[in-house]
């Protein structure tokens, strides 16, 4: 539901490919635009919403990393 996993799994699979770079827009009442380009040209673009977007902070294993 959420783009967290999309964008991980976009990373892992540009890796070989060079750098891979993200940009989001300004969150708003709807939600954001979020995309990320890879340097071989592929992009993900995705629109997230404000549900998505707390999918993403409950189940994000980014919360558990060590700091």
């Amino acid at each position: 539901m959420g783009v967290f996993d999309d964008i991980q799994k976009f990373i892992e699979a540009h890796r070989p490919c060079g750098e891979v770079t993200g940009r989001a827009q300004p969150p708003t009442s709807d939600g954001y635009r979020v995309w990320v380009v890879c340097t071989c040209g592929d992009i993900l673009d995705r629109w997230v919403t404000p549900e998505a977007a707390r999918y993403d902070l409950i189940h994000s294993n980014l919360l558990a990393l060590p700091n």
